[in-house]
């Protein structure tokens, strides 16, 4: 079994939508200024979630680790 490519994109942004706010709490935390703390959140998780979109998709074509169902 593997993820098809759409479920990798909806895994992905739905992951970084957490980071992202996390990112912008803890930059807002440490700066205290929203417009800096905003700029730092987003395009930092711009930048991580095309990374994990393609470490996801080579992770997916390793046969390592994996087990079939089996099931029925």
């Amino acid at each position: 079994m593997f993820d098809s490519k759409k479920r990798s994109i909806v895994k992905s942004v739905t992951w970084r939508v957490i980071c992202i706010i996390v990112s912008i709490v803890t930059a807002y935390l440490l700066t205290g200024k929203i417009d800096v703390s905003v700029a730092i959140g987003t395009t930092y998780n711009a930048i991580t979630m095309i990374l994990y979109y393609f470490h996801e998709r080579f992770w997916n074509k390793l046969k390592w680790g994996k087990q079939k169902n089996t099931r029925t």
